[in-house]
């Protein structure tokens, strides 16, 4: 009995020439956890995926590319069920063991003619890899998104592979993003539950490209039943060991998108500080993140702190000392006591905007609490890709 997950990709004739979708046979004593985005008009497939995984144990996860199958109505939801049930038929499960997964263009009807064509002619042998799943289940992404990490618990080899897509509409919950995360381990589904959603709030929700909520958002995290010997379950020592190294794997997935995200130049992490709770410094994160001028500052690599302080200042439900703010740019002290910080290099500051990497602290001096977001750029390449975006 195969311990590890199995893949098929293949085209079902959404994307004219490459694959555009990917179907993973999961490991018979697996267990599946996933989180689906909140956004208010979830997609065809969100809604059948979170009613078969209440009703049964997944045996298969189905991804497409290319259509979103979203606000396409009462017939996106039959055009679901039905190449659900063409598949299920020719891998002989029943089509509540399958979780749907889409991603692409909002609005559209799935190409039902050309779909059932190739699904009903493809012999499903499940022999495809982990990186031709990346790059199928890719829209407007430059590059696919993988990693696969070996880590050491207990003297005991765990792997970790882990994909996922996304580049643009990027906010929590989660970005126009879909993760698939396998951990070869045994572990109940409340404690993978558990896992994953600590993993997810610092990594996929704590990212942002452009402010957008995507409707198909979705990571799905699948332990394996293998190395069933450690005891994930009641070993909180190997569990917090566990978690530490898996959030790690997640947080560089998420970089991925932002590095990725449409036209972006740069990665640039806001650490709020000092916060008198983290609901406040969260939302101080994303109102800098979502700033267009800070954005379009950091594109030209300006260090204009000046619009961190005024969109900072905008924020009318925080209330704090301006006289004690300190603000840092790449770790030099830029602004503090209502100025222009005398310790600010700026020769130094300037050189260090052309970093691929940026990094803004803000320091509040209110409390204890802090949050930490990655975002990116807003290049001139970002208007282009989305305004030429196909509808």
């Amino acid at each position: 009995m195969s311990n590890k997950i199995l893949i098929q990709t293949l085209n079902i004739g959404i994307k004219s020439k490459i694959n555009d979708m990917a179907c993973f046979k999961l490991p018979k004593l697996s267990t599946v956890s996933v989180i689906f985005t909140k956004n208010k008009f979830p997609a065809a497939p969100v809604i059948i995926a979170k009613k078969n995984i209440k009703l049964k144990k997944p045996k298969y996860l189905l991804i497409n590319s290319g259509n979103a199958n979203a606000c396409t109505g009462k017939q996106g939801i039959k055009n679901t069920i039905d190449y659900i049930s063409i598949i299920s038929n020719k891998i002989n499960c029943k089509k509540e063991e399958v979780l749907p997964f889409s991603t692409g263009i909002i609005g559209k009807q799935l190409p039902m003619k050309s779909i059932k064509n190739k699904l009903n002619n493809k012999n499903f042998k499940f022999d495809s890899t982990w990186i031709a799943a990346s790059k199928a289940i890719m829209t407007t992404d430059k590059f696919n998104k993988i990693i696969k990490r070996n880590i050491n618990i207990s003297n005991h080899k765990i792997s970790i592979i882990a994909i996922c897509k996304g580049a643009g509409m990027i906010e929590p919950n989660m970005a126009t993003m879909l993760a698939f995360i396998n951990i070869d381990i045994k572990i109940n589904k409340s404690n993978l539950d558990k896992l994953l959603k600590k993993c997810a709030a610092v990594s996929f929700n704590s990212i942002s490209v452009d402010g957008d909520m995507s409707t198909n958002d979705s990571v799905a995290m699948i332990a394996t039943g293998s190395n069933s010997n450690l005891d994930f379950n009641n070993n909180k020592n190997l569990y917090i060991k566990l978690e530490s190294e898996v959030c790690k794997v997640c947080q560089d997935l998420a970089k991925m998108i932002v590095r990725d995200g449409e036209g972006a130049t740069k990665v640039i992490e806001i650490n709020v500080l000092e916060a008198n709770n983290y609901l406040q410094a969260k939302k101080i994160c994303y109102f800098i993140a979502n700033s267009n001028l800070f954005k379009t500052a950091m594109y030209g690599s300006d260090p204009n702190w000046g619009r961190i302080i005024a969109k900072l200042g905008s924020i009318h439900d925080i209330k704090f000392d301006p006289e004690k703010i300190i603000l840092n740019i790449n770790r030099i002290e830029v602004f503090s006591k209502g100025v222009e910080s005398k310790k600010c290099n700026y020769a130094k500051l300037k050189k260090t905007m052309k970093n691929k990497e940026i990094m803004i602290d803000i320091i509040l001096k209110k409390g204890k609490a802090k949050c930490s977001i990655i975002t990116s750029d807003l290049s001139k390449k970002y208007v282009h890709v989305n305004s030429a975006y196909p509808t």
